[in-house]
């Protein structure tokens, strides 16, 4: 009878030495191309607090949040009567009080919180829909 001290032979060390590395290499790989991608830009979600002004003449929405990087110039307000037509289509920058019954208020180039629309309640009553959108909607509610 045959007595071997070794208690693996090398063939069986060299097969669990490869086995062993190509594990750890796969884990390596999630592990890095899980760092790697790119994380986005987040959700696209405006918050917005709509109340009416103390006179109960006007609308006021309030820019309580905003994705970073949004321009007056790019962001548009769309107000919709109950039966689905469009009443204003138009970018923050470019509204105008006389023609459109609503105006935007913001201190410079970039949206930011505290930023405020106000819209005229007569003209715009109760169940009109207010969209506020640039490349996606980032906010839609109903005037109520």
């Amino acid at each position: 009878m045959r007595c071997d001290r070794q208690a693996v032979s090398p063939v069986i060390a060299t097969i669990l030495l490869v086995a062993i590395t190509v594990v750890l290499a796969a884990v390596l790989y999630v592990m890095v191309s899980g760092l790697l991608t790119p994380a986005g830009n987040g959700p696209q979600i405006m918050g917005v607090v709509l109340s009416k002004t103390g006179d109960g003449k006007n609308w006021s929405l309030e820019i309580a949040s905003t994705p970073l990087g949004l321009s007056p110039a790019t962001v548009h307000l769309q107000l919709i009567a109950p039966g689905g037509q469009t009443a204003v289509y138009k970018t923050f920058s470019t509204l105008n009080w006389p023609a459109d019954g609503a105006v935007y208020f913001g201190n410079g180039t970039a949206i930011v919180a505290g930023d405020r629309l106000l819209v005229d309640a007569v003209r715009y009553p109760t169940d009109y829909q207010v969209l506020i959108s640039s490349t996606t909607i980032l906010y839609s509610g109903t005037l109520r």
